[in-house]
């Protein structure tokens, strides 16, 4: 009966770890061609966006694309004062020979993410 509590315990808080994620934590975005992300080439077309905080304050965007490859990237947290962006969120492309790499990821309130692998 003890091993039955705790796992159910554990099986609570766990739920409740993932539950406590805010939406504001997964991004959708549209790609219009493909985008490279690291090392992965992710398609043309929607892509999940989770942003995940570890234990020791490292930022990590996982990119879903629908129906394709998933990666997972570091990045470094933008503060209001060098986003750059004007109240609106976007994608920020760069063009490096025929690529398309994503460079950064500016939200609504005026904060952002920029990849850490990004040059």
């Amino acid at each position: 009966m003890k091993i039955f509590t705790t796992f159910c315990c554990a099986t609570l808080a766990l739920c409740s770890a993932i539950g406590a994620q805010s939406l504001a934590d997964r991004i959708t975005v549209h790609f219009n061609a493909p985008v490279i992300v690291g090392e992965t080439k992710l398609p043309a077309g929607d892509c999940d966006i989770q942003v995940t905080h570890s234990n020791a304050g490292t930022i990590i965007l996982v990119l879903r694309s629908q129906g394709g490859p998933s990666t997972a990237v570091l990045a470094t947290r933008l503060s209001e004062y060098n986003t750059g962006a004007e109240g609106n969120g976007s994608v920020i492309l760069s063009r490096r020979g025929n690529d398309l790499h994503l460079d950064r990821i500016l939200l609504t309130d005026r904060t952002g993410y920029q990849l850490n692998n990004a040059e």
